[in-house]
């Protein structure tokens, strides 16, 4: 019979060196996250230490419940690029599992301790480790005591009286209120994706789009039209676009897609990655009686996007 795996295993690549950690689920690095990490990378500058992120894939809501979970805000690629642009030297990705979940807090610090010679653990206020979240601040500061490690909890950021959060975040991204959530997260909600051949309909009525997929796992963005930046491949700076989400109830294709026209150009993206940051969202989807109120519509919603994004620098007019 196989021994089942260590689920702390990867703490194993770290070195014998001494670290400050931070540790958590990090989904959408929001400014909270990037105020955690910048303060735990200030500090290790002073003790001339490694700064080391430690997060979890999938998140830990996606296994414990996953009927309430409601996708992640990033993929892991983007996660671990943002916590290193952040301030953290490396990134550890633990896999959740329910092994994982069964550790008990003491389990997991003294790993941390004894693997990762963890000297300062840094933390939200609001972050519990170990099983069912028995490893409240508190108590992680009393096993600090007992391990010579010291604790820090941040208090989380504030808004308006409203507390920047992942949920919070997910939330007004279901909602289309791609504002909010630019505002929470320090930048614009995106996604990312493989452009696929879809009807070429856009094309005949002089709106071509690149078409991805809405990526597997990640938090659904409210149907309808944004106003949008898209990056290509190789490119230096975003184009203006406007991007549709929607089953297109006036084709009648059924299949759920995000369908990008990035205005005022004329290539070939096919097999490309491109990246779709949300500025605004313009409208919400609607169904034509015709091709031509269609096609009405969308000089509008161009229109609109032209001027939605002067603020960001992409439009003249």
């Amino acid at each position: 019979m196989t021994a089942p795996q260590d689920p702390l295993s990867r703490l194993s690549t770290f070195s014998a060196e001494k670290h400050v950690v931070t540790i958590g689920t990090f989904d959408g690095v929001h400014r909270g996250h990037q105020a955690l990490i910048g303060a735990a990378a200030a500090r290790s500058r002073e003790l001339d230490l490694e700064l080391a992120a430690i997060t979890f894939d999938p998140a830990p809501a996606a296994v414990l419940r996953p009927a309430q979970f409601d996708g992640a805000i990033l993929s892991l690629t983007d996660k671990v690029q943002l916590l290193i642009a952040a301030g953290a030297a490396k990134v550890v990705v633990l896999p959740f599992t329910n092994a994982l979940a069964a550790l008990s807090a003491r389990e997991f610090f003294g790993a941390l301790v004894g693997q990762a010679a963890m000297q300062e653990l840094f933390v939200g206020e609001a972050f519990a480790l170990g099983h069912r979240r028995e490893g409240t601040v508190d108590v992680l500061a009393g096993l600090g005591a007992e391990h010579d490690v010291r604790v820090v909890a941040l208090t989380r950021i504030e808004d308006d009286g409203v507390i920047v959060s992942s949920s919070g975040i997910r939330r007004v991204i279901h909602a289309g209120d791609v504002n909010a959530a630019s505002k929470m997260l320090g930048r614009p909600f995106h996604i990312a994706g493989e452009v696929i051949h879809g009807a070429h309909i856009g094309r005949t009525i002089g709106y071509p789009t690149a078409n991805v997929m809405p990526p597997e796992g990640q938090a659904q963005l409210a149907d309808g039209i944004y106003a949008a930046m898209a990056a290509l491949p190789g490119g230096s700076k975003p184009l203006p676009a406007m991007t549709y989400i929607g089953t297109r109830p006036a084709l009648n294709t059924g299949r759920r897609l995000i369908e990008t026209h990035i205005l005022d150009f004329d290539g070939d993206l096919y097999g490309q990655r491109i990246e779709v940051a949300f500025i605004d969202r313009l409208r919400a989807d609607a169904d034509f009686p015709s091709l031509e109120d269609l096609v009405a519509q969308l000089q509008r919603d161009e229109a609109a996007t032209r001027r939605a994004l002067v603020g960001v620098g992409l439009c003249d007019t």
